[in-house]
């Protein structure tokens, strides 16, 4: 065994919106979850109520729909045309049972505004009807198209949270395999790097599983039953955690103190980092698993995209012109231990 580290900004100062929303997520969503069983009709149900809430698009963001690598999705940007020739891929999050195009449109706007850039997202294969692995599939073949759309194919960044934080990570490591460009970085919020955050047998400390504020680590296990099916296949590694050695870009990865993935984050950082690849951690108190997803509706979410568009910028080669900054933020040491 030989120990680790890298470095990490910690926020420990939430907005009181963001602690409203995490004390109502825990009293509401955490509860549901944990008792609606997990099957096809429950997923529908979700799937439903998730369309209802989807936002409109906004005046000052165009919008283009149509298949990107014959799956369904959207080409957002600048109503007065890029100021960027950042193209970035986004993977949306939602257990690989909900979430949609649709459903993210706030996050989506937010990076179009913060980065001037070209932003592609898609609505890749779930659950009831389909397991991660036809979600991966789908993922890589709407990176490749999006390689082949860029401008500047040097310039497409891929990006997720959560669900699809697995995706943007398995994107990177399927690139590689298959010799495609790597991209110019990655943005993972709260991702699944694996498929199994429940197990314990880990070298990784486990947070206090009481404050997780959306899903039980109890009903996991039941999810990954539809994950894979029965002669499901993923390509390559089933974990991103595992795959490391298939990732050179630079990584910008996003944890929230109190998330039950928290633990395989800053694992896989420490990876990277000691692989030689470049890697921004960012660890939050207070705030909700994939809170970027709230831009528009709490500042922490809008300074975490913010954050990670100047990170993608400056892989690009086109910095903001004003540095993105959060006052109360402090830096962090993540420290582990490798086995040699």
């Amino acid at each position: 065994m030989r120990s680790v580290h890298t470095a990490a900004t910690f926020h420990d100062t939430p907005t009181p919106r963001a602690r409203i929303v995490g004390r109502g997520a825990r009293m509401t969503v955490k509860p549901l979850l944990g008792l609606a069983p997990v099957d096809e009709r429950t997923i529908r149900r979700i799937n439903r109520l998730a369309t209802r809430v989807a936002r409109a698009g906004s005046a000052d963001i165009a919008v283009e729909t149509g298949e990107i690598g014959g799956v369904p999705g959207e080409r957002l940007e600048p109503s007065d045309g890029p100021t960027s020739q950042l193209t970035m891929l986004y993977l949306h999050g939602g257990g690989f049972f909900t979430g949609s195009i649709a459903s993210y449109r706030g996050l989506l706007e937010a990076f179009v505004r913060a980065t001037g850039g070209t932003v592609h997202s898609v609505d890749y294969r779930q659950l009831p009807d389909f397991g991660v692995a036809e979600s991966v599939q789908d993922a890589i073949s709407a990176y490749a198209a999006v390689l082949d759309r860029a401008v500047d194919p040097s310039k497409v960044v891929v990006a997720g949270d959560s669900a699809g934080g697995y995706l943007t990570m398995k994107v990177a490591e399927l690139a590689a395999r298959r010799g495609l460009q790597a991209p110019a970085a990655l943005i993972g919020f709260s991702p699944l790097l694996s498929l199994f955050p429940d197990r314990e047998d880990k070298n990784v400390l486990r947070v206090d599983k009481v404050r997780e504020a959306v899903l039980p680590i109890h009903r996991v296990a039941a999810l990954r039953e539809l994950w894979l099916p029965e002669g499901s296949v993923i390509e390559g590694f089933a974990d991103p955690l595992h795959a490391t050695g298939h990732i050179s870009s630079p990584t910008h990865l996003v944890a929230v103190e109190d998330e039950f993935l928290r633990p395989e984050v800053e694992a896989f950082a420490l990876l990277l980092d000691d692989k030689g690849v470049e890697v921004d951690v960012h660890l939050w108190r207070g705030q909700v698993h994939a809170f970027p997803l709230l831009a528009g509706r709490i500042r922490d979410a809008d300074l975490a995209i913010e954050l990670a568009a100047e990170f993608a910028l400056h892989h690009i080669g086109e910095p903001p012109a004003v540095e993105v900054d959060d006052a109360a933020a402090r830096p962090e040491v993540l420290e582990g231990e490798l086995s040699t």
